[in-house]
């Protein structure tokens, strides 16, 4: 992969990670799960909140693990 596409994958990458943490923050309400991590989405009442919190945490996830291997 060239430099460039490299770069640009990145970029892609944390802009998807930005809007991930976004979300998580207006579901949780506030950025406490960065701390305890999936733990505080129990504390959640809502299911669907529960489901979406879930799903935004593991989507970070996985940019992570992108972002390792690129």
């Amino acid at each position: 992969m060239s430099v460039s596409k490299s770069k640009n994958l990145e970029r892609k990458l944390d802009n998807f990670a930005r809007e991930a943490k976004k979300e998580l923050n207006n579901v949780c309400g506030s950025p406490l799960w960065e701390t305890l991590g999936f733990v505080f989405f129990d504390q959640l009442e809502d299911s669907e909140k529960i489901a979406k919190a879930n799903f935004y945490y593991g989507q970070l996830q996985m940019i992570n693990e992108i972002k390792f291997l690129i």
